[in-house]
């Protein structure tokens, strides 16, 4: 299928490693332009590098999504290149282990600075351009902690649950301008990140990999980690035209585990 991408510009935030690197990947892969941002200059090189091989080349900027001045400077640098943004991907995140007794705030605000903050600042930022343009495509990827809380994962739980409803309510403002906006949420995939949450249960239980991995995927129907590509496919659909009527909407990629008939 041809998503009608060739031509289009995009930003995936936290796009060095994981699902931001797979989302850059299937963009340019399609044709579009894309810039990929993050916090490590040498990461980000790499995934450069690594994308140029397969044919997929894309633009590097390094930048903290928890700081305003980074997310205008990433905006004006892809204004400058290329002169409009048709996408941007919120992938941009972070992960601590944490629950009622011992999060701090400092974790806490953390999360929220990322995820939350950095999300809507990016959306405040390409907005201007989207709407001069006459329309584009936001898709912010949101953890299934937002859906399903744990109480050893607060600081995700509470964050991704405000990033759903920061969402939303965008969505709904944003809608008639022609730009669209829709989250994506995966359970686990199998990244880097989860790699060390599993890595982090082997030495907190004193288990194996395989018993400490186990735990990601039994509840899961499908009985195993989603891979980033299955994430990026997903984030692609939505970005393209193909999708020119899902505004709004939070679309689970992840092997069956919402387990919810409504919601």
């Amino acid at each position: 299928m041809d998503l009608g991408l060739t031509g289009k510009v995009a930003i995936v935030t936290g796009g060095s490693r994981g699902i931001g690197l797979a989302t850059a990947s299937r963009l340019a892969g399609e044709g579009a332009s894309v810039t990929i941002c993050g916090r490590d200059a040498d990461a980000l090189d790499a995934a450069c590098e690594q994308l140029g091989l397969r044919g997929c080349p894309v633009l590097p900027f390094k930048a903290d999504m928890a700081d305003a001045r980074d997310r205008q400077e990433l905006v004006d640098a892809v204004l400058a290149e290329y002169g409009r943004i048709d996408i941007l991907v919120n992938n941009a995140g972070t992960h601590v282990r944490a629950n009622l007794d011992d999060m701090t705030e400092d974790q806490l605000q953390h999360h929220l600075d990322v995820k939350l903050f950095g999300s809507l600042g990016m959306i405040r930022a390409v907005l201007p351009a989207m709407r001069n343009q006459g329309g584009g495509a936001i898709v912010n990827v949101v953890g299934q902690a937002a859906r399903h809380p744990h109480p050893d994962r607060l600081p995700s739980g509470i964050t991704n649950a405000a990033v759903m409803a920061m969402s939303k309510s965008v969505a709904d403002g944003v809608a008639r301008d022609n730009i669209r906006v829709n989250t994506v949420c995966p359970q686990y995939i199998a990244t880097e990140l989860v790699d060390s949450i599993i890595e982090n249960e082997m030495k907190k239980r004193g288990v194996s990999r395989e018993v400490a991995a186990s735990g990601f995927t039994r509840a899961n129907p499908m009985g195993r980690l989603g891979t980033p590509e299955e994430i990026a496919d997903a984030v692609a659909f939505l970005v393209s035209d193909c999708a020119g009527y899902v505004a709004g909407s939070s679309v689970s990629v992840d092997g069956g585990y919402h387990r919810y008939v409504f919601g």
